[in-house]
């Protein structure tokens, strides 16, 4: 998925932002995601306008203190597409039981549906 210009330099401003309040450098950065310092430059001047994949949104999200769905909105959905389900998340982050994991998948469920119509 393409991001539009406008979204690329939104971006990339959100990120360097994030980036220098944390007192990082752009190598500093890149060596904590994991990625290349050009490529994490590019993003920054908002000159990468291929959606990054989602895991890497992600770590970004992580690493620099940036609010997921700030990102989320900004890349039309990339990070949230990248979020395990309900029942992968609630026992990996709270080792629940299966009917624990079962009644709150069930809540989940309920409140979907109720938004939705």
């Amino acid at each position: 998925m393409k991001l539009t210009p406008t979204q690329a330099q939104a971006l990339g401003r959100l990120i360097a932002t994030a980036r220098r309040k944390k007192g990082l450098s752009v190598r500093q950065a890149a060596a904590l995601l994991g990625v290349n310092k050009s490529w994490l430059s590019y993003l920054e001047q908002g000159r990468i306008v291929e959606t990054p994949p989602a895991d890497r949104l992600a770590r970004l999200s992580e690493v620099l203190d940036i609010a997921p769905g700030r990102i989320d909105r900004l890349t039309k959905g990339a990070v949230a597409a990248n979020l395990p389900g309900v029942r992968a998340y609630f026992r990996a982050k709270y080792q629940l039981s299966p009917a624990e994991v079962e009644q709150i998948e069930r809540y989940v469920r309920r409140y979907i549906d109720k938004e939705a119509a």
